[in-house]
């Protein structure tokens, strides 16, 4: 692909950027996305509005939403990457999470089998809306049940589907993506919940495990992944007893991509997001201090790190 429409620079200060506390935050997270890596993405889809647009105009005012995203005036677009990545960076000041790798938090994905659609979902979003919105007080409940107070965050995305083969159908499947501490009997009973009614049958026969739980250890990744509202797909072949078997999950392409951004824009960050409970204590500050020096465990390995966030270094109030 040609890449010359892409905007690239060494100098943050000349890209969008989040506030100063978040982007301070930001130095102590590398698996979080950058400032130049979301401008990347950012010129990358308003390329294609533009190439892909044909005789739509909605697609011209997404393009234009996306062109002037400000610092001071930021666009809160939901598929715009550097308002995504802020509130990313927000979401881990007010959770308080910690640099490195950690058993403390868990990423989540329930699989909503028995509301399974054929029909692309951006055929009708004011319907997605609301189904959305039902999940919500669903899950809520569930948690409420099963005694936890919170916090939980998380998004709704949609799941394409591809049969492997001309005589299996295309279909797509609402999930939701959440960040939780990772607590056994929290994901047990969710496991429970999604299950019954036989939650993880998609139709009378075929079978698609309703929780998976990401093996991802640093919870900066994890929290990016339950905070990504993007719709993907995947391939997928059914075995002997009608399980599904998915392929590796890929990002969508074409008019496919173009028509998933037009129906994410139209929903918006509100409709998407889960989130439950308050998180405990204070938020995190940052007072001046001097470099922090962390000592990190993976794979049972001590692995000796300076983090340098500026000036400044972690404090829990």
């Amino acid at each position: 692909m040609n890449e010359s429409y892409y905007f690239r620079t060494s100098d943050p200060d000349y890209i969008r950027h989040a506030p100063s506390r978040l982007e301070i935050l930001s130095k102590a997270f590398p698996t979080i996305i950058t400032q130049q890596e979301s401008e990347h993405e950012l010129q990358r889809l308003i390329h294609l509005l533009n190439k892909l647009k044909g005789s739509n105009r909605c697609y011209n005012i997404i393009a234009q939403k996306l062109r002037q995203c400000r610092n001071g005036s930021p666009c809160n677009s939901l598929i715009c990457p550097h308002c995504q990545r802020e509130r990313i960076l927000a979401q881990l000041a007010m959770l308080h999470v910690l640099p490195g790798n950690s058993a403390e938090y868990v990423g989540v994905v329930l699989f909503f089998n028995k509301d399974t659609q054929t029909p692309p979902p951006w055929k009708n979003t004011d319907a997605l809306r609301a189904q959305i919105g039902r999940y919500k007080q669903r899950i809520s409940r569930v948690l409420n049940r099963l005694g936890y107070a919170g916090p939980a965050t998380g998004t709704f995305s949609m799941m394409r589907h591809m049969p492997d083969g001309p005589e299996a159908r295309i279909f797509w499947v609402p999930q939701l993506s959440l960040f939780l501490p990772n607590d056994s009997t929290l994901i047990k009973g969710l496991k429970a919940h999604m299950s019954r009614s036989s939650g993880e049958f998609i139709d009378e026969t075929t079978v698609n495990t309703p929780v998976i739980v990401p093996r991802y250890k640093d919870p900066a990744r994890l929290l990016s992944c339950a905070l990504d509202p993007a719709w993907r797909t995947t391939d997928y072949t059914l075995t002997d007893k009608d399980a599904l078997v998915k392929s590796r999950v890929a990002p969508l392409k074409g008019r496919t991509l173009l028509k998933s951004l037009l129906a994410l824009d139209s929903l918006g960050t509100g409709a998407v997001s889960f989130s439950f409970g308050q998180p405990q204590g204070k938020c995190i500050d940052f007072p001046v201090m001097q470099p922090l020096q962390c000592t990190f465990v993976v794979d049972q390995i001590a692995v000796e790190r300076r983090v340098t966030l500026a000036t400044t270094a972690f404090s829990l109030l």
